[in-house]
């Protein structure tokens, strides 16, 4: 990752603008452009196993139907998670854990772990794959509760974390809430953008509340759904990063690495 002068520059689901997302093609296409690092998100199938999905269901990204959590891996593996971004994808499969750090290990980009309801015991053993694999130094973790958190920490493998802190998009809560990830030992923490993009002074004073105690802040800024404006992303980028977050997650990289490179 970048030092503490730089912002990181991670790809939204791998990156979705470019390839399927949460794919092996989406990562490696993250990689070629330079990116700090890729998030993907993580469910867990019928028989235990963690696959890259962000929704509930395969049905919007693959060729079949179904509830993740009620399919086996070799169900998820024979579905095609790739023609419907074209073509050139076809045949694109759900990856792994173990596939994505595969190709993480393979490349210079860390990785963020977004791991939506699993059981604990799945929970611990993707973080002793992490483990066994050498890469706790380029992983993230991305806890939705203090429960998970806690579980993150007191493993302690010396792998970050991010705290994904719950709540309407268009409404940030009460600082107490954000502030107990933070006493709970979370290194860094998500915002929404419009928590921070308001048209008071408030949300750069969100920021600073979150800097004050020692933490840094990171978005996801993505156009796809919604969370920037999509007819002038570089204006909302730039306000991003004047106000101070440190990482931004995005299906853009590309128009945002160089307004990074310019402030740096």
């Amino acid at each position: 990752m970048p030092d503490g002068s730089a912002v990181a520059v991670i790809a939204h689901r791998g990156l979705a603008a470019d390839a399927p997302e949460n794919t092996v093609a989406a990562i490696e296409r993250s990689a070629e452009l330079g990116v700090d690092g890729v998030e993907v998100d993580l469910r867990v199938t019928a028989d235990g196993h963690l696959v890259v999905m962000h929704d509930e269901t395969v049905d919007r990204t693959t060729d079949g139907r179904g509830r993740v959590d009620e399919l086996t891996l070799d169900e998820v593996m024979s579905l095609d998670a790739g023609s419907h971004a074209g073509r050139r994808f076809r045949g694109e499969r759900v990856p792994t854990l173990a596939t994505v750090l595969q190709t993480i290990a393979s490349t210079d980009l860390h990785v963020l772990l977004d791991i939506k309801d699993c059981p604990d015991s799945v929970k611990r053993d993707a973080l002793a794959l992490v483990e066994r694999m050498a890469l706790a130094e380029r992983v993230i973790l991305g806890p939705r509760t203090l429960a998970d958190l806690g579980e993150f920490t007191a493993i302690d493998r010396g792998l970050r974390t991010l705290a994904l802190v719950p709540g309407r998009t268009d409404l940030p809560p009460d600082f107490s809430e954000i502030d107990a990830f933070v006493r709970g030992g979370a290194d860094m923490v998500r915002l929404w953008p419009s928590w921070i993009l308001t048209d008071d002074d408030s949300g750069a004073e969100l920021v600073a509340r979150v800097h004050r105690r020692g933490k840094s802040v990171w978005t996801c800024a993505d156009t796809l759904y919604g969370d920037i404006s999509a007819d002038d992303p570089v204006s909302d980028f730039r306000r991003l990063v004047g106000i101070g977050v440190a990482g931004i997650m995005t299906n853009l990289p590309s128009v945002l690495q160089p307004i990074v490179a310019d402030v740096s």
